[in-house]
C-alpha cells in the first residue's frame, strides 16, 4: 500500500523543506543533474511535487500521493497517479527514468526496478538518488525515522 498519508497531510511542510535548506536542496540537485541526459524523453517516479523534475526539465512523472500530484501540475509536469510497482507506460516509452529519495518508500524494490526496466528504451539510463543507509547522512536519518512525519515508514538501502 502506498505511503501516501504523510503526504497528503503535510504536504506545505514538504515544500517549506526545501526553502529552509535551500542549500541542501541546491546540492541534491546539482548532483542529481549531472547524472540526467539532456536530450530525451524523461520521467520522473515518485515526482513529489516537482522539485526536481521542474529544474531538470523532466516534463512528466508519477505520483502516488494525490495533494503533491496537484502540486507538481501546477508546475507544469504532466503526473500520473500510480506507484513504482505498477507503471502505467508502454514498454519501452522513456530515454530515461529519475527517482530521488523514493526508492525508500516503495513496497517492492524488486518489482519497482524491473518496472523501471520495462518502460526504458534500449540503452536507457536509470538514476537513483537515495539516502544511503550506510552514510554518515544516513545513519542520521535512520536515528531520527521514528519522530519524522515523512520517514517514519521509510526503509532506508545501501547502495551496495
Amino acid at each position: 500500500m502506498p505511503k501516501t498519508k504523510c503526504f497528503d497531510e503535510n504536504y506545505m511542510d514538504y515544500e517549506e523543506w526545501f526553502d529552509k535548506n535551500r542549500y541542501v536542496y541546491l546540492s541534491e540537485l546539482k548532483a542529481v543533474k549531472h547524472f540526467v541526459p539532456q536530450i530525451g524523453t524523461g520521467l520522473e517516479v515518485g515526482v513529489g511535487s516537482g522539485k526536481f523534475a521542474v529544474p531538470l526539465g523532466i516534463k512528466i512523472g508519477l505520483e502516488p500521493s494525490e495533494k503533491m500530484k496537484q502540486l507538481a501540475e501546477s508546475k507544469g509536469v504532466k503526473v500520473y497517479g500510480g506507484v513504482a510497482e505498477a507503471l502505467p507506460f508502454e514498454d519501452s516509452s522513456f530515454d530515461f527514468v529519475l527517482m530521488v529519495t523514493t526508492i525508500c518508500f516503495v513496497d517492492d524494490v524488486d518489482k519497482s526496478l524491473r518496472e523501471v526496466k520495462r518502460v526504458l528504451k534500449k540503452n536507457g539510463k536509470f538514476i537513483i538518488g537515495l539516502v544511503d543507509s550506510e552514510s554518515p547522512l544516513g545513519k542520521i536519518y535512520k536515528e531520527k525515522k521514528d519522530g519524522s512525519v515523512f520517514y517514519k515508514d521509510a526503509i532506508f538501502y545501501s547502495a551496495k
